[in-house]
């Protein structure tokens, strides 16, 4: 399948919000999230404020990337699309205007952690996610342009 790449809209918050709510029922470890509705509303302010992209196959929204500034914000392939070169095109549009860029991941998330590790990330802190009743740790990664 083609996928094509594009500017988000405040439009595509709902399935923006969907792909991570699908994630995180998936994660055994993830913290309940909130509903689609509070979820979209978060998304949709990110997407206006925000410089962001989307991904889409067959006019389906499958990925989306959130850069403010330095620091991406969110980077999400659905489960369909993943393995595809689609998170590596997101970030690839994230890095094009920039010379460094701040990521933060959970260390739990060994996939997303050795997928920005591949894509030239390197560690530079730790810290607890301040969310009520999480333990999960983050990872901070930075990457620069060689």
């Amino acid at each position: 399948m083609s996928v094509t790449y594009r500017s988000a809209r405040k439009s595509d918050a709902k399935a923006c919000a969907s792909i991570v709510q699908v994630w995180g029922a998936e994660t055994p470890w993830m913290v309940p999230l909130d509903d689609l509705d509070a979820m979209a509303a978060f998304w949709a302010d990110l997407l206006e404020l925000d410089t962001a992209w989307v991904a889409e196959m067959d006019g389906a929204v499958v990925g989306f990337c959130v850069r403010e500034e330095a620091n991406i914000d969110g980077l999400y392939v659905a489960a369909h699309a993943r393995n595809q070169g689609v998170g590596k095109a997101l970030l690839d549009l994230a890095k094009a205007d920039r010379d460094r860029l701040e990521i933060w991941v959970y260390e739990k998330n060994e996939h997303a952690h050795a997928f920005y590790k591949r894509e030239g990330c390197k560690d530079v802190s730790r810290e607890l996610d301040e969310h009520e009743g999480s333990d999960l740790m983050y990872v901070g990664c930075e990457w620069v342009r060689p």
